[in-house]
């Protein structure tokens, strides 16, 4: 008997099926890799900002060698509060806050620059001194006020715009409010050392934020025969 034998249908080959979704998210991760190459390779969209070297207290006067440069990348509402390059360096300036080691130096804890002079410290009351609403790098005026309720009592300008280096408050001892402001250190100018520390000594003292930059106006002194 013959066997007939028939044609067979070879099977045919099929090709996987990919995923359209699989192949959109491949393409964007290339895209966001290739984005971000551009990006880090842009030398425009970098800014080089100043960052602490170390961990720095409030009231540290910053020299170069408490500062680094690094490039951050951000938009301008972020990088127009950070100490840049370009701006100088803050160098000189004294810190209002603390900023920790790898920190970016941020333009609110910056004080003023301190001057060459002398270092004092002076005793002071809240309510002669702002309600206690100073802070290391404050630029203050300092006057005193002789001979209080009498026919000579005279209130004379002792220190113009003297930098705070440091606040010393109340611990709490002999009816002191604890916490409450008690004596300021300031950088005053040489010339001004000795007529602060007269004037701590026998005279009432008020402290004056000073804003700005008079150019030397201002009232110098002021006599109890000045009222009549």
């Amino acid at each position: 008997m013959t066997a007939a034998i028939g044609s067979q249908r070879r099977p045919r080959l099929r090709m996987p099926t990919v995923d359209s979704r699989i192949v959109a998210g491949l393409v964007l991760v290339a895209v966001s890799v290739i984005g971000g190459l551009r990006l880090a390779g842009d030398p425009v969209l970098a800014t080089r900002v100043y960052v602490a070297s170390a961990d720095l207290e409030a009231g540290h006067v910053l020299s170069a060698d408490d500062v680094s440069i690094r490039e951050l990348r951000g938009g301008p509402g972020v990088l127009n509060g950070l100490s840049r390059v370009g701006q100088g360096p803050p160098v000189g300036r004294v810190l209002r806050t603390s900023i920790p080691a790898g920190a970016v130096v941020p333009v609110s804890a910056l004080g003023g620059a301190i001057p060459a002079g002398r270092d004092i410290t002076i005793p002071v009351t809240p309510d002669h001194a702002l309600g206690g609403d100073v802070r290391d790098g404050d630029r203050v005026d300092v006057v005193a006020t002789f001979d209080k309720g009498t026919d000579a009592a005279r209130t004379i300008m002792v220190a113009r715009e003297a930098t705070v280096r440091g606040v010393v408050r109340a611990d709490g001892l002999f009816g002191q409010r604890a916490g409450a402001i008690s004596a300021l250190t300031l950088g005053v100018e040489p010339d001004a050392a000795v007529a602060v520390a007269f004037a701590a000594r026998n005279a009432e003292l008020d402290v004056i934020r000073a804003h700005g930059d008079l150019d030397g106006r201002g009232r110098e002194r002021y006599d109890r025969g000045d009222l009549r």
